[in-house]
């Protein structure tokens, strides 16, 4: 079994233009169309069971109409999962986290560039607890963007989150993109989860160490497809030589966990 817990597709009508144009921005390939189809044709090509969409809301207004599609797309079961989307300062962010929680929704994804906020500003930690009171799940993106100069979440800064009383954080891009140093000083043995999303530019030496350090069973296997495929990335982490519990807890263990799901 192979999971891909961080992966996107766009809106049908938007999606060619959608990537497109970040994939202009930030640089570099990508993979497919931006499509749930196309999503599901390279799982049947790298052999991946199940793909998280982690959508992204990059305006408050957004945020009641991704979630309510991403509800009727769990309807689905052609082995895609959708988490829900956030936008912080959001106004009803309490009656909507009881709607995706009511609905069966797992997680939550925050991108603090594309939504300009700073994930440590304690005026937020009121969502977070909301989050934490509704069994939802928070992802964030960590670390740098390719798209932007700027950085947001960075892996210094995010400590205190884990005063939230039953809080569960999965920091994006194994903690923190192109930061990993300070990810190794700050993170590492914390109780937040990293997933693997294009990671597969680590220096392999690092990448197992901080997993073997993190703890296997806190490491989720992902991609961020379109801009990573799940057979280059499966690739990369069969290299690293892990045992093989350690293999199971990433790339299928943690996420059933972590969506309520059995193996």
């Amino acid at each position: 079994m192979l999971i891909d817990f961080h992966a996107h597709y766009f809106p049908e009508e938007t999606a060619k233009e959608s990537l497109e144009k970040l994939a202009s921005k930030a640089g570099v390939p990508c993979f497919g169309d931006g499509t749930r189809a196309s999503v599901l044709d390279f799982m049947r090509q790298d052999g991946v069971t199940l793909t998280v969409n982690q959508p992204v809301a990059t305006k408050p207004e957004q945020v009641p109409g991704i979630n309510r599609r991403m509800v009727e797309a769990n309807r689905d079961p052609s082995g895609i999962v959708c988490f829900g989307s956030m936008y912080p300062g959001y106004e009803w962010y309490e009656e909507e986290l009881r709607f995706l929680s009511s609905s069966g929704i797992r997680g939550i994804k925050l991108h603090s560039e594309y939504q300009d906020f700073y994930p440590e500003d304690p005026k937020h930690f009121p969502l977070y607890q909301a989050c934490a009171k509704n069994s939802i799940a928070l992802l964030f993106h960590a670390g740098m963007d390719l798209v932007y100069t700027t950085v947001h979440c960075k892996p210094s800064k995010m400590l205190d989150l884990l005063s939230i009383r039953g809080i569960t954080i999965i920091l994006a891009h194994m903690g923190g993109y192109r930061m990993w140093d300070e990810v190794e000083e700050y993170l590492v043995g914390r109780k937040f989860y990293f997933d693997l999303a294009y990671c597969a530019e680590m220096d392999n030496v690092q990448l197992r160490r901080m997993i073997l350090r993190h703890g296997s069973d806190k490491i989720l296997f992902a991609t961020d497809f379109p801009w990573e495929r799940a057979s280059n990335m499966k690739a990369k982490v069969d290299s690293l030589g892990l045992p093989a519990r350690d293999l199971e807890n990433i790339y299928f263990r943690n996420a059933l966990q972590l969506l309520g799901r059995r193996g």
